[in-house]
């Protein structure tokens, strides 16, 4: 490769969506130090709620010491979401977002963690690792089953005359600083493995994506994923991603390789040269099998969940409707490219469109109204106060209201003539003026004063003149023996 197709590849590494461009993003410091605390250690996955505890705590200590952070965490969660340092999903057992690191923002902060702690010197612990695997693959991958018997027998060899070496002579243990040395070089393996759930995880998503956008692109009436969905084949768990995870995560469960790891790192917590490891690197490989089966199986559900998705996206025939809109909206794109040569893009049409009364715009460019701010343009005048005219106001408060004054004055009249009245009869001598309101009123008098009815009649017919005509009505018998209590008269 020459100098200049690195330098291209270093440009578009540099400026394209990756780990260097997290790292040149505005507060990138400050990002990906509040990040890593809370979701590069022990919990990989928080829910929105809990981030934003926890983040708002950071950026009030952050803003101590001068740092311009002004907005709140949910509003820099979303940003940190556009920009690449986020991943956000729907949680799976509430309902609520969940958030992540993104691949890329595990690849920078390996790459700081690299600036922090450099490696020193070239161990011998990572060349005999790098040999060891590679005698292992060799071994593993030869066709040739003479070679392979006679490299197992020597190995046998070599294995007796060493047990036959530590029962003459006692074991003599490994030194401490080599010692030293393999537990880091293992220690660093081990914090590789957790980001790659995220990287599997995003390849899943995807995955899951390029097989939806497959059987809704597809032209023919049926393609080679969906006939497999038809038959009940996994497409995702069956690609690649998915059957090297699954190996993984079979290996993973296995009680026989779990009891194995945890013995193994219990002996190593009890040599003597762990004290210089550190402790809290002892409890994290002491826990590290725990955290691996936790992500594991979140990955595990997550990669079920699609499975399922894209089988219920096919049984429910919703590829078909999508089908048939992806059809409506190419057949104007190869319509407008038939018609490209012959008419111009600025060409104007003899068409009116009716557009929609609606205008959609953005929450963000609607102001709230301040009174204060409005001004009157005309100046304010002075009115002279009228004359109150008292028949005018009687006539408007008898088009709104009942005229009771008008009713007790004809009660007050039919009771002065005999002894008692119905509202028929108070009817019959004053008809109403006010049409039904003015029967009304009457009941409502009459109700008001609790006087029984007539036992002999339980109900009487009365009448009432409108613009229309007579009006009739059968009322409960309610009469009238005693003037009504006064009421107020305007």
């Amino acid at each position: 490769m020459s100098g200049l197709s690195r330098s291209v590849e270093n440009r578009e590494l540099m400026a394209g969506e990756g780990p260097l461009q997290l790292l040149r993003r505005d507060h990138a410091p400050y990002i990906l130090g509040t990040l890593a605390e809370h979701l590069g250690g022990v919990e990989r996955t928080r829910l929105a709620a809990d981030l934003y505890d926890l983040v708002d705590a950071d950026l009030e200590e952050l803003r101590l010491h001068e740092v311009d952070l002004p907005r709140s965490a949910q509003h820099y969660c979303a940003t940190w979401v556009e920009q690449g340092f986020l991943t956000r999903r729907a949680a799976r057992a509430e309902r609520t977002e969940e958030f992540s690191l993104t691949e890329h923002a595990h690849a920078a902060l390996r790459i700081l963690d690299q600036v922090h702690r450099p490696r020193e010197a070239v161990t011998r612990s990572r060349l005999a690792l790098l040999t060891d695997r590679l005698r292992t693959l060799a071994q593993d991958t030869d066709p040739d089953s003479t070679r392979r018997i006679a490299e197992l027998e020597a190995e046998r060899s070599r294995i007796s005359a060493l047990i036959d070496m530590i029962r003459e002579h006692g074991a003599e243990p490994m030194p401490a600083d080599q010692a030293l040395e393999a537990a880091e070089e293992l220690f660093s393996l081990a914090l590789d493995v957790p980001s790659d759930f995220t990287r599997v995880r995003g390849a899943l998503e995807d995955l899951h994506r390029q097989l939806r956008l497959g059987l809704v692109e597809h032209d023919g009436p049926q393609g080679e994923i969906l006939d497999q969905l038809f038959l009940g084949v996994d497409a995702i768990e069956g690609s690649e991603a998915g059957r090297s995870f699954s190996a993984f995560h079979a290996m993973l469960i296995d009680p026989v390789q779990e009891a194995r790891f945890h013995e193994a790192v219990d002996a190593l917590a009890s040599r003597p040269f762990a004290a210089a490891l550190g402790t809290e690197r002892v409890l994290y490989l002491q826990s590290y099998l725990s955290r691996l089966q936790r992500d594991s199986h979140q990955v595990r559900h997550a990669m079920i969940d699609l499975s399922r998705s894209l089988r219920e996206f096919v049984r429910s025939r919703q590829f078909e409707e999508f089908r048939a809109l992806a059809d409506r909206l190419r057949r104007p794109q190869r319509l407008g490219l038939e018609i490209a040569p012959h008419v111009r893009p600025h060409t104007r049409l003899e068409v009116e469109l009716t557009l929609s009364t609606f205008t959609p715009r953005s929450v963000g460019q609607f102001r709230l109204l301040s009174p204060g701010e409005a001004t009157a343009d005309d100046p304010l005048k002075t009115t002279e106060a009228g004359t109150l005219d008292l028949d005018a106001l009687r006539a408007t408060i008898r088009e709104s209201e009942i005229d009771l004054a008008e009713l007790e004055t004809a009660v007050d009249a039919v009771l002065a003539t005999q002894p008692t009245a119905t509202i028929g009869e108070v009817l019959t001598a004053f008809p109403a003026t006010q049409g039904l309101a003015s029967v009304v009123g009457l009941v409502v008098l009459a109700q008001r004063h609790e006087q029984p009815g007539r036992e002999d009649v339980a109900e009487e017919l009365v009448r009432w003149e409108t613009q229309h005509g007579v009006r009739s009505a059968r009322l409960p018998m309610l009469t009238f023996t005693s003037p009504p209590r006064e009421s107020f008269h305007v």
